[in-house]
């Protein structure tokens, strides 16, 4: 199984605060993974290093086998990521945003970006207007701009966030869909049920360590659902 998402001994410092420490993470191809922590706990930080955003002190990150600096971000090409609230242009409908985005990758056209919005089940408000849309419809917006470049790799911080109830179901549907289709999916949300519904590994970070990493059911042996053994790692840190 190819791995698509390696660190090895990833570390962030902030001056005198260590913010990620000894972080060693290996997740392969189709694989749904879940990253899981209290507010503060590194999550945010750990995502910023894989994508690129902020450099380690120590350590590496490699997507597909390379690794990524300042000097090598080839490889990030491969991935997509909706992290906090996505930006678009207000002005432009959802269709033409997403168009617009398009003409940044030479093998997506108009079919991909009709795909996305049924993936995403956008299609009836794409001609609206995106100052319009409610917080969910622009999550929805947003992942249909990550995944339409056809990334391997999917990094998502919170991607549910603004949905109601159905919208939430159907996200995790498309999810799954994705991950059994092969694109690796690396999930970081506080919504303990979604994750325990749809991952097939978690791993639990506080105060930039990781306390716990394994499959949901191996992890559950003995607990009631994943926010008691959440709750048992992060009281025992």
């Amino acid at each position: 199984m190819t791995v698509v998402l390696q660190t090895r001994h990833l570390r962030k410092q902030f001056g005198d605060f260590v913010a990620v420490e000894h972080v060693d993470l290996s997740i392969s191809e189709g694989e749904l993974f879940g990253f899981l922590g209290p507010n503060g706990a590194g999550k945010t930080t750990t995502i910023g290093m894989i994508l690129g955003l902020l450099h380690p002190s120590a350590g590496r990150v490699e997507i597909l086998g390379e690794e990524i600096t300042p000097e090598h971000t080839d490889a990030l090409r491969h991935v997509g990521a909706l992290v906090s609230t996505p930006g678009f242009v207000p002005y432009l409908s959802g269709r033409e945003n997403l168009h617009l985005l398009a003409r940044l990758y030479p093998d997506v056209d108009r079919g991909r970006v009709e795909e996305v919005l049924k993936l995403v089940a956008l299609q009836e408000a794409a001609a609206r207007k995106v100052r319009g849309y409610s917080t969910g419809m622009k999550q929805r917006l947003g992942l249909a701009a990550a995944i339409l470049h056809r990334p391997r790799l999917l990094v998502l911080d919170e991607p549910t966030n603004g949905l109601d109830p159905i919208g939430m179901k159907e996200i995790r549907e498309m999810l799954r869909t994705l991950a059994d289709e092969g694109v690796t999916i690396f999930l970081s949300s506080h919504l303990l049920h979604e994750v325990e519904q749809i991952c097939d590994r978690v791993a639990i970070l506080d105060r930039g360590r990781i306390l716990a990493e394994g499959e949901v059911s191996h992890l559950l042996q003995g607990k009631r659902d994943l926010e008691a053994l959440f709750m048992a790692v992060v009281a025992q840190s």
